[in-house]
């Protein structure tokens, strides 16, 4: 069992960032993630980063795929995926749109979006005034608020 999967439950209002908006964020995205999107979507990438994220994941030979609880967690098609591209054995999977980069991003976006002001922000969050003007600035750039 991960323990990083635990720490989502306090952060579900939050949206997820794609695979490109966390490009666009200049947020560092792992090949595995970009090829994932690719061959099965933006939700695979979700429920494997919030299953797995910043953990290391045992990815059942072919013969054991439909009574590994890996499977159980993730889908047949998305641990198919993972067999085909990497193989069987452990693998770390990256943390994607639920590391905490991109989990502030988010979290701070929500709160703009909400109309909320740069002091309430900073002390919800317990950071300063200047780093919710910087984090605006960069979600502005990044096309995900309008002036």
């Amino acid at each position: 069992n991960c323990p990083h999967t635990l720490r989502m439950s306090n952060v579900v209002e939050n949206r997820l960032f794609t695979v490109s908006e966390m490009v666009r964020l200049g947020l560092h995205v792992p090949e595995m993630l970009r090829d994932l999107e690719k061959a099965l979507g933006v939700e695979a990438v979700w429920t494997l980063t919030g299953a797995y994220g910043g953990c290391e994941c045992g990815i059942p030979q072919k013969s054991r795929m439909s009574r590994s609880v890996v499977t159980r967690r993730l889908g047949k098609e998305i641990v198919t995926w993972l067999f085909e591209t990497y193989n069987y054995g452990n693998i770390v999977i990256p943390m994607g749109a639920h590391g905490s980069r991109a989990l502030r991003l988010s979290t701070f976006l929500t709160a703009l979006e909400a109309g909320k002001s740069h002091s309430q922000i900073a002390k919800e969050n317990g950071c300063h005034t200047r780093t919710v003007e910087r984090i605006k600035r960069r979600l502005l750039d990044a096309g995900f608020l309008q002036l």
